[in-house]
């Protein structure tokens, strides 16, 4: 139940995107692929934001303040009977009679979640929803009580308005069940992209707020520091280990085409913000015995920092997408082994 609750926590964020993003950067051209590897061309048409120089944040853990504050409007707005706990220590608790009931803060990592309990709502649906735009509000209106609202307004920018619906067994009617505010952030006027940076709000009936997801640390210094052209690859180099990496990750017979190229910040949420550039690539998976030929969108993530201040690490690829690669290099590899065979026989 209580995993069940999580996936249901992130649709919000996961509706709208097909992204699955590689595990690692390989800095060095891959012995073996024998697949095409593309030539350079998006980044002549390199999409970007800013008109100066891109920078480094430092982060910091959240402040023993604003948890307080968080606190205290999850207490007084939320008509929420769960307790919640006193301190700063990491902690996830959960009411054992509803897993959906949670409370959830990680300072470190910038966490900070509760949820006031889904079962009534998944029951009956949102009988008394506020209007979609009452609802953008009612969240704004919570982030900025509770403290989770950047200092600098600037940086919080909503990214998606909606909300989720249901069905009940038997039935094709939808059923509102809530409203979902997403957040993101802008530094400088440049969007940040990653697991962190993203606040998402659950409203309720009558615009009672269900729950919130943070994910957002404080940057030390709201311009960041500098950085120079040297340091940073170009936008062909970039594209050229993308190329490399989908030879890779997607095995022989798979094509791949880089569709957009921009230049933005990844926020992996350890302790800096830092510029990456991000490629729309649309990908065709071979096809696999009886089945039809596969083909999605792929977002892939290459730091743009020469010398990164921490190690870059992107998402794991989601189970699905390991899979599908799996299968389909297996079959790939089968015929040629059969090929092989013919022609020695």
């Amino acid at each position: 139940m209580k995993t069940q609750y999580k996936t249901l926590l992130f649709m919000a964020v996961t509706i709208g995107f097909a992204i699955f993003l590689s595990a690692m950067t390989h800095k060095n051209k891959p012995n073996g692929v024998k697949n095409t590897i593309n030539m350079p061309q998006a980044y002549e048409n390199l999409i970007t934001y800013q008109d100066g120089d891109m920078a480094i944040f430092e982060t910091q853990a959240v402040g023993a303040k604003k948890v307080e504050n968080f606190k205290k409007s999850v207490r007084s707005k939320t008509n929420s009977r769960f307790a919640i706990p006193n301190g700063d220590k990491s902690i996830l608790t959960y009411d054992k009679s509803d897993p959906t009931k949670f409370f959830q803060q990680n300072l470190k990592e910038g966490k900070l979640a509760f949820n006031k309990g889904m079962s009534e709502y998944l029951d009956n649906g949102g009988r008394s929803l506020p209007a979609q735009e009452k609802a953008d509000e009612f969240a704004l209106t919570f982030l900025n009580e509770s403290g989770l609202a950047p200092a600098n307004k600037k940086e919080l920018k909503m990214m998606h308005s909606g909300g989720m619906r249901t069905s009940k067994a038997g039935s094709t009617k939808q059923i509102d069940v809530m409203r979902t505010i997403t957040y993101g952030r802008m530094l400088n006027g440049v969007p940040v992209y990653g697991p962190s940076s993203k606040i998402i709000v659950h409203v309720g009936n009558k615009g009672e707020i269900i729950g919130v997801n943070s994910l957002w640390k404080d940057v030390k210094k709201e311009k960041g520091k500098t950085v120079s052209k040297n340091a940073m690859k170009s936008a062909k180099e970039a594209e050229k280990e993308m190329n490399l990496r989908l030879a890779t990750d997607f095995g022989k017979g798979t094509k791949t085409e880089i569709k957009d190229m921009y230049l933005a910040y990844y926020d992996e949420g350890k302790n800096y913000i830092q510029p990456a550039y991000y490629f729309n690539i649309s990908v065709v998976m071979p096809r696999v015995k009886e089945s039809p030929t596969i083909k999605f969108n792929y977002m892939g993530v290459v730091p743009a920092l020469k010398r990164t201040p921490e190690p870059f690490e992107v998402l794991q690829q989601s189970p699905e997408a390991k899979k599908t690669i799996k299968k389909s290099s297996r079959a790939s590899s089968m015929k040629d082994r059969k090929k092989t065979k013919r022609d020695i026989e």
